[in-house]
């Protein structure tokens, strides 16, 4: 709960300072995204003397909420989220980062561009009651093509490292989302 207050005052607080014009077609002003797609998750644990990894295709969501100072640069929160489920349980792993995108093409709205944050990363089973979470670093870092106006598909690499009670988890990921974004 606390996580969704602080997230709606820095919403109210970007779109208070944001252009007045904003969802004008012109990129800078206030953002708002999502998307979905697809990925490759490996992780790998380890406990004292014993480890394992573990490979698996994930389902992803992305949500996007920020500022553009100007049609080439967007600075915003985002949270990518890789779901997969297991014996009954759905895991999501998720990056919780302060992000950028550079885009390279400022005369149009469409184009090349590359992103990337850093933040906190959790492993979680959110539909249960009796898993706990567990938080750690996490990093991303990718390039994408916005093929038409508020539309793009994006690639990343997706890297965290979670550390708690003895056990690490350090998960590689690929990622190609297809995304939406408002401005």
């Amino acid at each position: 709960m606390k996580k969704i207050k602080v997230l709606a005052a820095i919403s109210m607080l970007l779109f208070a300072y944001s252009n007045i014009y904003s969802f004008d077609g012109e990129r800078n002003g206030f953002i708002l995204g999502g998307g979905i797609g697809g990925g490759y998750l490996s992780n790998s644990f380890s406990y004292e003397s014993y480890s394992t990894n573990d490979n698996r295709g994930v389902f992803l969501t992305n949500f996007k909420i920020g500022y553009a100072p100007s049609n080439t640069l967007e600075v915003y929160y985002i949270s990518k989220v890789s779901w997969w489920g297991e014996t009954d349980i759905n895991y999501a792993l998720g990056l919780s980062a302060i992000a950028v995108s550079f885009y390279t093409d400022k005369e149009t709205e469409t184009g090349l561009f590359i992103s990337g944050g850093l933040g906190l990363s959790t492993l979680s089973a959110p539909f249960e009651t009796d898993v706990e979470s567990s938080n750690g670093f996490g990093v991303f870092g990718g390039a994408g093509y916005e093929f038409a106006s508020h539309w793009n598909v994006e690639a990343d690499i997706f890297y965290s490292a979670i550390s708690e009670s003895g056990v690490d988890m350090n998960s590689f990921g690929v990622q190609l989302t297809i995304n939406v974004l408002a401005f």
